[in-house]
Parts: structure tokens; C-alpha cells; sequence
């Protein structure tokens, strides 16, 4: 391939597939959404309701000579097709004689920061589709002791009680969920809620909620504080920065599965392409004359994926907690 089109480097390509996994750290969407590498970039899912995943038909066989009953898949099946996502950035000819390992350096941290950044960017997708789901939700207001009231209140003391809100998101789920999403500032507020504490009662030594007893009071798998924050607003020209919560001060209840054709929240498709010799992460490099003192080169990271719900009835979300 001519260094016009640029070249597609296998070794870059996984390097960047490795990369994600580190700078998945503190996110969550890749959990609620499990990834799964398709071949081309579009096909078909299966989602499900209620009906379709608990459905048992009659399976009598009456006489000798009779014949089964045929049985649909449990799943309907859609349509998808998933979009491409990509970032690039320049590095001076200067930069690039240094090497570290296997790579050159500037192209190893330039392929790192734009990994970094398409994370973050799939992080808000999967977060906006999931809190953006119709009828998926329950929104809290005003403060007190009571369930439907805030998590915490003006004067920073505990309010509401997030032991019935929970219990009640949990129900509206057909499969009791196996993940709780937590975004770190509302763990930070009911970290010593004396509703939680109670609860807990005096099994917790500690005295304190954490990850652990809320899954055992909840009797949820797993409970995961989400640490993601970015800012997603356009460059001003001061520079400034307004750093927020990627799932806001939103709680999220999910049945999840890393299993492709079972009921579950949902999941991620990312195409494979044999060039980048890996599932994932397309890594390509070209030379660009017209930049730097002795020109320079480019480096642009890429995946071609989707966010798909499989059911919107194995998600609910409680919103405004704080």
C-alpha cells in the first residue's frame, strides 16, 4: 500500500486493542455492553421481551404418529449496521526517529491518547442510550426519608432511601439484574447512609457501604463505582475545561451477558478487519509533507462499531439521585 493511502500496521493495530483495556479502567460501558467482533458491518441481533425469553409452548405429542410442535426462536431479530468512529493526530518528522521497543515512540503515545479518547466517546454512547431508553426510568425529586425522595440532601446530610429505590428498580427487571452501576459522586454520598448502614445491620463490621455488601443486600453479582468524567463540549478559545460525570448522577440496574443469542441488556459489535490482523482497533499510518519543519506523519486510530440493546427490559435506570 503507497504512504499516499497510508499503511494499516498490524502491530500498532494491537497495540491499540492492548492499550483499550488499560484505558478502560474506571469505565463501565464495555461491561453493560460486552464487545463481540463481527466480520462485516452490517447483519442481524436477536432482542427480547419478556414473553419472548419466558414463552414455553405446548410440547404434548398426543398419538403415536403425531407430530412436535415447532418452536419459533425466542428472539426477534433486528437489523444493524455500525459506524465508523476515528481520530488522528500529526507528529513532527523530528519526533519520529526516537524508538522505544518495537515501536517508534510518538507513534506508540499518539495511537495511546487516541485509543483513550474513542474509549471515552464509546463510554458516553452506551451511557446516553441506556438513560435515554423510554419508560426505562424513574426520576427522583424533593428531599425526606422517604422512597422517590433525593440520596442526599442541600445540607449534605442522607435523604431518601436508596434500599427501596433499588429494590424497586430491580423488580421492573424479568431477569433480577447482575450489575448495579454506581457513578462515583453518588457513591461518595451514600458511602455512610444510615438507611444503607441499617440494612446492612451489624454483619457489617465496617460500617461503612461498599461495593461487596451492596451486592449482598441487593443479592446482585456485581456493583461497580463508574469513574468515568470527560468533557464533551467543543474547544473554547480560553481553553477552559468542564470535567463531568460521564452516567451523571444516575444508578443503573442491568441483567448482563457475554453470551451472543441470550437475553440481556446489551451489546457492542465492532467489525474485525484481516488487514489490522486483530478484533477491534484499526491502526494507519501515512507521510504528510505539508506540516512540521521537515514534514511528518499521521497517525489515525479507528473502529467501526455499534451499541445495540438487546432488551430494553433487562435495563432500568434511577435518575437525579443526588
Amino acid at each position: 500500500m503507497s504512504r499516499e493511502r497510508g499503511y494499516v500496521s498490524p502491530l500498532l493495530s494491537n497495540l491499540a486493542s492492548d492499550w483499550a483495556a488499560k484505558a478502560r479502567e474506571g469505565l463501565v460501558g464495555h461491561i453493560v455492553f460486552p464487545r463481540f467482533a463481527v466480520g462485516k458491518p452490517t447483519g442481524k441481533y436477536a432482542t427480547f421481551s419478556a414473553e419472548e425469553a419466558f414463552k414455553v409452548p405446548d410440547v404434548t405429542m398426543a398419538g403415536e404418529r403425531s407430530r412436535a410442535n415447532e418452536i419459533a426462536s425466542s428472539g426477534k431479530m433486528e437489523k444493524y449496521a455500525t459506524t465508523r468512529y476515528a481520530g488522528k493526530s500529526f507528529i513532527d518528522e523530528g519526533d519520529l526517529q526516537f524508538m522505544e521497543g518495537p515501536f517508534k515512540l510518538w507513534e506508540k503515545r499518539k495511537t495511546e491518547m487516541l485509543v483513550t479518547k474513542l474509549e471515552l466517546a464509546q463510554e458516553k454512547r452506551i451511557a446516553d442510550k441506556i438513560l435515554g431508553i423510554t419508560g426505562r426510568s424513574t426520576t427522583l425529586n424533593g428531599t425526606g426519608a422517604a422512597a422517590g425522595k433525593k440520596w442526599a440532601e442541600a445540607s449534605d446530610t442522607a435523604g431518601g432511601d436508596p434500599a427501596a429505590d433499588i429494590r424497586a428498580a430491580i423488580a421492573q427487571c424479568f431477569f433480577r439484574p447482575n450489575l448495579m452501576v454506581i457513578p462515583e459522586t453518588v457513591y461518595d454520598a451514600i458511602e455512610f447512609h444510615p438507611r444503607l448502614l441499617d440494612k446492612l445491620g451489624e454483619a457489617n463490621l465496617i460500617k461503612k457501604v461498599d461495593e461487596a455488601n451492596l451486592a449482598k443486600l441487593f443479592r446482585i453479582d456485581r456493583v461497580i463505582i463508574a469513574k468515568g468524567k470527560a468533557d464533551f463540549g467543543k474547544p473554547s478559545a480560553g481553553k477552559s475545561l468542564t470535567l463531568s460525570n460521564i452516567w451523571g448522577n444516575n444508578v443503573v440496574l442491568a441483567y448482563t451477558s457475554d453470551i451472543w443469542d441470550e437475553p440481556c441488556a446489551g451489546k457492542t459489535v465492532t467489525v474485525n478487519y484481516p488487514q489490522a490482523d486483530n478484533s477491534g482497533y484499526v491502526v494507519r499510518t501515512w507521510d504528510e509533507k505539508d506540516g512540521g519543519m521537515l514534514g511528518g506523519e499521521y497517525v489515525q486510530v479507528g473502529h467501526d462499531v455499534e451499541e445495540l440493546v438487546v432488551s430494553k427490559n433487562l435495563i432500568y435506570s434511577i435518575k437525579d439521585v443526588l
